[in-house]
């Protein structure tokens, strides 16, 4: 009897291929041949022998070369390192999980073999250790299983000799008499664990409990802390799958830690005088990401995927004007006294009013408005207003709910 989780797997794309294939005003008959077609293409007997064939175009790796430059090509590295208690956030002193990289026809490859089992093991590890259980599940008519294996393993084998790729950074390092040369890879799991943790600290229903007493002056025994200086990095543009799984499974950005010394100097900020929506945003700074929504926009479809893919975007442009904010709350307090804008404006923006901002509503819901008009004008100018899709009341009032979502983000 095969396994929950991999007849789940099996039955799911199987009614995706099914729901691809129909089209509207087919014969019962067609109807009939396509899901006896998707039914045979998904039987274990007919679908594993074709994946491990297509395992060898994915490689599993600690540290992808794409992350430096999207056409780097260099071995597929699994580093391994002791874990050590000297308080260091490197290889081997957190559990993170290996990236892939490869031809996207084969992820439902992967996707498979990172399945979890009954016993809690993944397909990977059972076929790793060559269990008597994985033996049973694969025992196939079409393939014996030492093939099976063979070629489903063949995902985590990295090639004999070292290779590196121009395009990756290299470092001259001292070693006795010479020097080594060395080229710097992207531990990429390492690298999304913290982004993980992160989130956690900032944006968990704790961190957010906490605040949210800060503002109503509860006790709160647990706490919260916050960091400052975040610097965002953002891999692969709008197609973030081309560098890596763990990549795109993290919407292609990661965290910058301020890293001291050196000491770098401050860029003058231009602070706003009547408006900061009209004098600090400029269009061609979001125009990525509002192309990137409108192409969802043009999809004549209203599946979940596209909705949570438009809220993506929608999100992603108000962290740019998040990051925008910053900079103007780390000016001396009391800044925007010798300007004309909004008292709302102010409190957003100025340190002097930290207590009203920690403490008030109605200037937070002024400025959800305020970012939602803003959105429906840069949108347009980005796209061009002949090609910008209409954004009637229902939809400027579904981004101020967004926006409504990121209220802790935004105060």
């Amino acid at each position: 009897m095969l396994d929950p989780a991999i007849e789940n797997f099996l039955s799911e794309r199987k009614a995706a291929r099914i729901k691809k294939n129909l089209k509207p005003g087919i014969s019962d008959q067609e109807r009939r041949a396509i899901e006896l077609e998707a039914t045979e293409f998904f039987r274990l007997d007919n679908w594993l022998p074709d994946a491990a064939k297509r395992a060898g175009w994915l490689s599993m790796l600690s540290h992808p070369g794409k992350f430096t430059h999207p056409s780097a090509k260099t071995s597929a590295i699994i580093a391994e390192a002791r874990p050590k208690p000297d308080g260091f956030l490197r290889t081997g002193n957190a559990d993170t999980d290996l990236d892939v990289l490869g031809n996207a026809a084969a992820l439902d490859v992967h996707k498979f073999l990172s399945l979890t089992l009954t016993d809690g093991q993944t397909v990977l590890a059972h076929l790793e250790q060559t269990s008597a259980a994985i033996q049973t599940q694969f025992e196939l008519s079409t393939l014996p299983f030492s093939e099976l294996q063979q070629g489903l393993l063949a995902i985590k084998q990295s090639s004999d000799t070292a290779k590196t790729s121009e395009k990756i950074k290299q470092v001259y390092f001292p070693v006795g008499d010479g020097y080594h040369l060395l080229s710097i890879l992207t531990p990429s799991g390492l690298m999304f664990k913290l982004k993980e943790a992160i989130n956690v600290l900032r944006f968990s229903d704790e961190a957010k409990q906490a605040r949210e007493d800060r503002r109503h002056q509860v006790h709160n025994e647990q706490g919260f802390a916050e960091l400052y200086n975040l610097s965002v990095i953002g891999f692969g543009g709008t197609k973030p799958q081309n560098i890596s799984v763990l990549n795109n499974q993290n919407g292609g950005t990661a965290y910058l830690l301020p890293s001291l010394p050196p000491q770098l100097e401050t860029r003058a900020i231009q602070p706003p005088k009547t408006g900061f929506f009209s004098d600090s945003l400029y269009y061609k700074h979001y125009q990525d990401s509002f192309k990137a929504l409108h192409r969802l926009l043009m999809v004549n479809h209203n599946t979940i995927d596209i909705r949570d893919g438009r809220d993506y975007w929608i999100s992603s442009i108000a962290e740019q004007i998040i990051e925008k904010v910053w900079q103007f709350r780390q000016l001396p307090p009391g800044w925007s006294d010798a300007t004309n804008l909004p008292l709302a404006q102010k409190i957003w923006l100025d340190a002097a009013y930290n207590e009203q901002r920690e403490n008030q509503d109605a200037w937070l819901d002024e400025i959800i408005r305020a970012i939602a008009d803003w959105f429906y004008i840069a949108y347009e100018k980005t796209v061009g207003k002949d090609k910008a899709v209409f954004l009637g009341d229902v939809e400027l009032a579904h981004i101020r709910t967004v926006l409504g979502a990121m209220q802790e983000d935004l105060r």
